[in-house]
């Protein structure tokens, strides 16, 4: 299987400022956690204050050579010539980051907001959560509330939880499952971070900073898709378009992706044709996999629906398919279920032998735009963030997301197993026949990180 989200969300200023903090002071992650200074190198002419430094793509040792105006009077025409080397390596992960709590209020608001779209959906908790999280490092003091009440961020070391987060799932990459979780910060090239907030990022998200013209709104937007597309395959061509990008100061981009290969894939030669009933009682044909034979798996039986567990390869990681009774019960269950509920059904499945038909389906959510969820929640279009640079405020949010699910879970070449059992196997404890609208949601078992969530209530649309 094929999942990848992107998240972009930012801001714009009236005028471009900038930051007056000195570049040498330390920064902690807002809340207890490891003190970071970053280094630089700054020649200027004499009698000369130099400014605040671009900050280039971080990845080498050396940053490219920047050139900036003097600011003074005198040397009008002069320059000054800064080196910036890179800021800091990504922190090492915190035994002691609250990584629960940031999952736990990362987990409830992607699922609030997966509730809030209508029909086929798919969506990314993690890719919200963490570009969120990212950009709290950031925020004004209303701002800040505002994103504590809808994510539940830790009032201490949430930046840490973020990073062992990130790290973990991201330890998922075992055998041929991929997962990368990555941030990067597009600035406009004549706009400076505040030092805290760039140490922040680049310490606990890992993000790279490359600034960008956004005056050229068209060449701006082509290097943010372009870096977006490369970071998920092509998944998700486009985030931004051009008008949304043209003058904007900063632009915070998140991505996650993952490829995975079920534990027992399904054979390609058993696939076939049969009817999926909608909520509305209308029947459409769609492709079906099929087990050949029950398999081992973990199973819950709820209250008008049964949860089945589809591991991947190498055990971290695992797709849970809850599907009601009937085919217009979706509703009722979903209204049951909460994400605590969702991460925490591995700890109440039993096991048994299952049968397992479900349809083959891929899932587009194209660009989204997150205030129509967020603003009702008190956090709007023009939320301040001056932690990131004086008069900053947050003028877009958008989320993107696409799944693809096939019999061997991924693009890559498969292997086919033939199995001669010498007895006829026993009847399996559980069979589940997916043809009416269920939940997925991929959940990342030791931290219980709900990676990806969906609905299907139409695998023809």
């Amino acid at each position: 299987m094929r999942l990848i989200a992107s998240l972009v969300l930012f801001g714009s200023v009236a005028a471009a400022c900038g930051a007056s903090t000195d570049a040498t002071d330390p920064v902690t992650d807002g809340a207890g956690g490891q003190d970071i200074a970053d280094a630089h190198t700054v020649t200027a002419p004499s009698g000369t204050t130099a400014p605040e430094p671009t900050v280039p793509a971080a990845g080498g040792a050396d940053g490219p050579t920047a050139t900036t105006p003097s600011t003074s009077a005198a040397a009008a025409e002069s320059t000054v010539t800064t080196v910036v080397e890179l800021v800091t390596d990504r922190l090492p992960v915190d035994a002691d980051a609250p990584t629960a709590e940031w999952v736990a209020g990362v987990n409830a608001a992607g699922w609030d907001f997966h509730r809030h779209i209508d029909g086929n959906v798919v969506s990314s908790p993690m890719s919200i959560g963490v570009a969120f999280s990212l950009s709290r490092a950031g925020a004004s003091a209303e701002s800040a509330a505002a994103l504590d009440a809808i994510f539940g961020f830790p009032e201490r070391g949430s930046h840490s939880a973020a990073n062992a987060v990130s790290h973990a799932v991201v330890e998922a990459t075992r055998g041929p499952n991929i997962v990368e979780v990555a941030n990067e910060l597009f600035p406009d090239d004549g706009f400076a971070l505040r030092t805290e907030f760039r140490n922040v990022a680049t310490a606990h998200y890992g993000a790279a900073i490359e600034p960008i013209d956004t005056a050229d709104g068209s060449t701006a937007a082509g290097v943010i898709n372009g870096w977006a597309s490369e970071r998920t395959r092509g998944l998700i061509p486009a985030i931004v378009s051009p008008g949304t990008v043209q003058d904007q100061q900063l632009v915070l981009v998140n991505t996650v992706y993952l490829k995975a290969d079920w534990s027992e894939p399904f054979l390609a030669e058993m696939t076939e044709n049969g009817e999926f009933v909608t909520e509305s009682g209308r029947s459409v044909m769609t492709p079906f996999m099929r087990d050949k034979a029950p398999h081992e798996r973990r199973f819950v039986l709820l209250d008008g629906a049964v949860a089945v567990e589809l591991p991947y390869l190498e055990g971290d990681l695992a797709m849970w398919l809850i599907l009601p009774d009937r085919h217009d019960g979706l509703e009722a269950t979903e209204a049951s279920l909460d994400a605590t509920f969702l991460a925490g059904l591995s700890q109440m499945a039993r096991t048994g032998r299952v049968d397992v038909t479900m349809p083959k389906w891929e899932q587009t959510l194209p660009p989204a735009d997150l205030f129509a969820w967020l603003c009702p929640q008190g956090f709007c279009a023009g939320a301040g963030f001056d932690g990131i640079a004086p008069g900053i405020f947050l003028s877009a949010a958008v989320h993107s997301a696409k799944v693809i699910v096939d019999e061997k879970g991924t693009e890559a070449a498969a292997a086919t197993s033939l199995l001669f059992p010498t007895s006829v196997p026993p009847p399996p404890d559980l069979t589940v026949v997916a043809d009416r609208p269920f939940l997925w949601a991929i959940v990342h078992r030791d931290t219980q990180a709900v990676l990806f969530v969906g609905r299907l209530v139409n695998p023809a649309a």
